[in-house]
């Protein structure tokens, strides 16, 4: 890998990773999980992510974000349990970074991916990722979102060829 390609890589981490934690925090989660890191692949510099969805239908970063919330709210109502109101939001995090496993896996599955690519890792291999996942919050998002499973792959993996 090229070290211009590595360095570009390693801000996008710091990006992807900082913008998933805030946006948990901010949505009364103590630490991110994947549909966080597909949020901040929405809110990111890198395009790709967003380029993706929008061939697909007019979904962005504040859909997702509401989304999120409603399928949060969904869940906890089907334990029987009411939603908490968001506000305030958590403070921000310190120390060592910490995050769900399955944010874990979606960043290491979107790395894995990105190896493949000339281009090193995009913000659509993160969404291809999390986009992999059948059970869960992510495919829970992606279903209120209207969005297809299969065609959400497919335009991310479009995004960003090998």
């Amino acid at each position: 890998m090229p070290l211009r390609t590595a360095l570009q890589d390693t801000r996008l981490i710091a990006a992807l990773l900082t913008t998933a934690e805030q946006e948990a925090r901010a949505l009364g989660d103590a630490e991110p999980g994947a549909e966080h890191l597909l949020l901040a692949a929405l809110l990111v510099n890198d395009p790709s992510a967003r380029d993706a969805l929008a061939t697909l239908a007019a979904v962005d970063a504040a859909a997702v974000r509401s989304a999120i919330v409603a399928v949060h709210s969904d869940s906890l109502a089907y334990l029987g349990v009411a939603a908490p109101q968001l506000d305030p939001a958590l403070p921000p995090a310190s120390g060592a970074y910490r995050s769900e496993v399955s944010a874990q896996e979606v960043f290491q599955r979107a790395r894995i991916l990105s190896r493949r690519s000339r281009s090193g890792l995009r913000s659509a291999h993160v969404l291809r990722a999390a986009a992999e996942r059948e059970r869960g919050t992510v495919a829970r998002l992606l279903a209120s979102l209207a969005l297809e499973r299969d065609a959400v792959l497919a335009a991310a993996a479009a995004a960003v060829p090998d």
